[in-house]
């Protein structure tokens, strides 16, 4: 078994580096011409099928990817991106970040236990599968 892995295309979001978490953001333009370009990169690979997070941009992405081929896209939501509660939408990058809280940025690396970020999920949930410890 051969497995692709392919990340959804840009949002305005990325671009204007807020945290997206599980906020349902859409592919913005140049995004959905990266999916187009990465589906006609791909079109010779036979695909059985696509999982995909709900989130409309990985949605999208999928289907952008897949095509016109006749490949059944599946919704999962065990590869939903982590909830980051009350840091979606901020700025979480360069002079103009909007987050204030030094602890944040330990939140990411799943190096240890991490208190999840402000309501969002606790990244052990998703790097340990849900075990309190290594």
């Amino acid at each position: 078994m051969r497995l692709y892995l392919i990340r959804h295309g840009v949002t305005d979001w990325n671009n204007e580096k807020r945290l997206q978490g599980k906020s349902d953001i859409p592919l913005n333009a140049f995004g959905e011409l990266l999916a187009k370009e990465t589906g006609e990169a791909l079109r010779d690979i036979p695909f059985d099928l696509a999982y995909t997070s709900p989130l409309i941009r990985a949605r999208r992405t999928a289907e952008l990817v897949i095509g016109k081929r006749s490949v059944p896209i599946l919704d999962d939501p065990r590869i939903e991106e982590i909830g980051l509660g009350i840091y979606e939408g901020l700025i979480c990058k360069g002079e103009g970040s909007e987050i204030r809280d030094p602890n944040f940025f330990s939140f990411f690396p799943c190096s240890g236990i991490v208190p999840a970020a402000g309501r969002g999920e606790s990244p052990l949930k998703n790097c340990y599968k849900g075990q309190d410890r290594f």
